[in-house]
């Protein structure tokens, strides 16, 4: 079934604003009680979750653009946007690497130890239960919507429940008399950043630079299996996982009338888009085989 049905855009949307109310819940309970405690890895982690909801923002914003029909200055449609919303999210992810690392440092060179009580335990449990239900609903959205942004979105939000993994940990050593270990957390926390950071950019990266899309032996066996066809050379693909391009030289007989090898290259176009429904266009030169071919 396609992917790129009328409602696309709105399914993800919606999938957005629900993940975005959640991911806000979860950075305020973090930052307002690592704020109270004192707690540098609490603090931290509520910037990474922070900084969920400002991707959440950031992908709103990228796929209305992306859900508008093409026009005449861009006749391959807005579908990038979505992509280079994704390429923002790393922006702010390295962003915020910055500011967890300065203050991870400081702490280390003040040696303040924060206030950890059952408490902080209880808020940050209780957070990482909603960013795993965060992240299953948000990559099964994604995938049964191919949408990258969406994947990417889950990937970062992953990421927190492993940084919220390390500072339970971290929160645990400083009860036990170890408050070094609280700035050693959050830099725990910026590791996990820069990990979700360079998946997402390469990703993102992959489709920003027209890496081939479609495996090429897997559309010349489609091509080839259209009565008529002598051959298929020069198969290219570019664009997304849920919206490709195409085009490819496809040899027909040289005696063959030019009205037949037309109706014979929509042949091929209908296979093509009925096998790989992801592709947006598919274009087919129609040329004789090379002489030796013949």
């Amino acid at each position: 079934m396609s992917t790129r049905t009328p409602d696309r855009y709105a399914k993800i949307t919606t999938v957005l604003v629900r993940v975005l109310f959640l991911n806000l819940a979860v950075a305020i309970a973090k930052l307002s009680f690592g704020y109270m405690t004192g707690a540098l890895s609490i603090v931290s982690d509520g910037f990474h979750s922070l900084a969920d909801s400002t991707s959440n923002i950031t992908g709103l914003v990228g796929v209305r653009a992306a859900g508008r029909p093409p026009d005449e200055d861009h006749p391959y449609g807005h579908r990038k946007y979505e992509t280079l919303a994704a390429a923002v999210i790393v922006v702010m992810l390295g962003v915020v690497i910055l500011e967890v690392v300065q203050a991870a440092l400081e702490r280390l060179e003040s040696g303040a130890a924060p206030q950890v009580s059952a408490l902080s335990f209880a808020v940050m449990f209780a957070t990482l239960i909603v960013n795993l239900i965060v992240v299953r609903y948000e990559s099964r959205k994604g995938r049964e919507l191919s949408s990258e942004l969406l994947i990417a979105d889950s990937m970062h939000t992953k990421s927190d429940v492993l940084t919220s993994v390390a500072v339970i940990v971290s929160l645990a050593g400083v009860k036990l008399g170890f408050p070094i270990l609280d700035a050693a957390g959050a830099l725990i926390v910026a590791v996990f950043i820069g990990n979700a950071a360079i998946e997402i950019a390469r990703d993102t990266g992959r489709i920003l630079t027209d890496r081939i899309v479609l495996n090429e032996d897997d559309v010349l066996s489609v091509v080839m299996g259209v009565p008529g066809v002598l051959g298929c050379e020069k198969i290219r693909t570019r664009g997304s996982s849920d919206h490709a391009f195409l085009d490819l030289h496809v040899w027909f007989a040289p005696e063959l009338p030019l009205r037949d090898a037309h109706r014979l290259s929509h042949d091929v176009k209908d296979r093509l888009m009925a096998r790989y429904p992801q592709i947006g266009d598919a274009i087919i030169h129609i040329e004789p085989p090379p002489p030796k071919q013949v």
